[in-house]
């Protein structure tokens, strides 16, 4: 019986109100530790149950390994670019959803629970699809996630001025995190050459929207804002993925 672990992640963030949006802004997924020595035929079968049940017209999915970190070498799949509704309204069948258990018990070591996320648009910026993507997962204190999005959303507009080419999303787990208030930061890659300092840096493109003193501060606050952090590079497996998602 596949076991059941308590996961964090990855992409996605909560507004003030869950009001109507005219983005799909809902996600979801989980992370699967897969037995040792059966990764490939894993893959080559989840392929299969995605070209079967998971076409461009059908429940969009993705699939990515992690590629470092305490998590290296495990899966995190899910679906993403939903409106809330869209998960009330979908329709399966007894034979994918059996099918897909059936995988899971032949193949799956250790799961992390199902985590649901939310994006938060003004706290990201010029996101995008991407082969490769760094997440950083912040265990926020009692009441300061909004403070980091309102951070966030400082450093998007002032991205927007530098006309910065980089990509991020910002993203809350809003159920079936390790702790209320989780916050994920997704760095969009086109390669590793992507994790070499970004220009203009984050410093420069504050300075020049808004003064030295008032990047000093937010600094300051960001790093008051948190107990822990983790980061970790994922690879998107094409594959195991909806070819439009």
């Amino acid at each position: 019986m596949v076991k059941r672990i308590v996961g964090i992640l990855i992409p996605l963030i909560t507004c003030t109100a869950l009001v109507a949006q005219s983005d799909p802004v809902a996600a979801s997924g989980q992370y699967s530790k897969v037995y040792s020595g059966k990764e490939v035929a894993f893959e080559k079968v989840v392929a299969g149950h995605v070209a079967k049940w998971h076409g461009p017209d059908q429940w969009p999915t993705f699939a990515a390994l992690v590629t470092n970190g305490p998590r290296m070498g495990q899966y995190f799949m899910g679906t993403t670019g939903h409106y809330w509704k869209d998960y009330a309204e979908r329709k399966t069948t007894k034979a994918h959803n059996d099918e897909w258990q059936n995988i899971i018990q032949k193949y799956v070591e250790e799961q992390s629970g199902m985590m649901q996320f939310e994006k938060q648009l003004d706290a990201s910026y010029n996101d995008r699809s991407a082969p490769m993507w760094e997440e950083t997962i912040y265990y926020t204190k009692p009441g300061k996630r909004g403070k980091m999005l309102d951070i966030l959303q400082r450093g998007a507009e002032a991205s927007r001025q530098a006309n910065f080419k980089g990509s991020s999303g910002a993203y809350s787990i809003i159920s079936g995190g390790e702790q209320d208030g989780m916050l994920v930061l997704v760095t969009r890659m086109d390669s590793m050459a992507d994790l070499a300092p970004p220009t203009p840096s984050i410093r420069e493109r504050w300075v020049s929207a808004y003064g030295e003193e008032v990047f000093e501060q937010a600094v300051k606050d960001w790093y008051d804002s948190f107990t822990k952090s983790q980061s970790e590079i994922l690879r998107l497996i094409p594959e195991m993925t909806t070819p439009s998602n």
